[in-house]
């Protein structure tokens, strides 16, 4: 079994829980005997020396490690972890409104388009004649409003004229019928 630096991490984590077997165990002190080593994994070297020598005991019945008792592996926050990851989301989310709030500058630049069908329209205020439509649009749409306003008068008369007449045709025929 030979391991390689991609897949030694999940072997010392397997030596950490106990659930490699011995041909495993014999593969990760060999391991830790080559001298290209990555820096991370470097405080393990001492252990798995200490495990592949059959862990062996000072005077007095303690087991030592002969250069430290324990490596000291630094596990990385959860913040720590995690802010490139939230810079990230930070960056394309502004691309994403950036992009957004350029796309609305672009097509909306100049609503001219839509107002088209006013072109050559004016209005006289005050003895001024004001051609600009971005200007005028404000009375064309206040004039519009009211024709429809006086179009929707003028269904209701029209309506209560019909009314009227339908009534009227009624009672002719009740006349004519006595």
């Amino acid at each position: 079994m030979e391991l390689t630096i991609k897949n030694i991490e999940e072997y010392i984590d397997r030596f950490m829980e106990g659930e490699t077997s011995n041909e495993e165990e014999q593969a990760i002190y060999h391991f830790f005997h080559t001298e290209e080593i990555p820096e991370h994994l470097k405080p393990y070297a001492p252990m798995f020396a200490w495990y592949e020598e059959g862990m062996p005991e000072k005077e007095g019945g303690q087991r030592s490690l002969e250069k430290t008792e324990a490596p000291k592996i630094e596990k990385q926050s959860y913040w720590k972890r995690m802010m490139p990851t939230m810079w990230g989301m930070g960056i394309a989310a502004m691309l994403v409104i950036g992009i957004g709030l350029g796309v609305i500058a672009f097509f909306d630049e100049d609503q001219t388009e839509e107002w088209s069908c006013y072109e050559g329209s004016y209005v006289e205020v005050n003895g001024k004649r004001i051609s600009d439509v971005k200007a005028i649009m404000p009375s064309i749409q206040k004039t519009l409003a009211e024709a429809e306003q006086i179009e929707k008068q003028i269904e209701e008369r029209l309506e209560a004229v019909r009314k009227s007449e339908e009534a009227i045709m009624e009672k002719e025929k009740m006349l004519a019928n006595y």
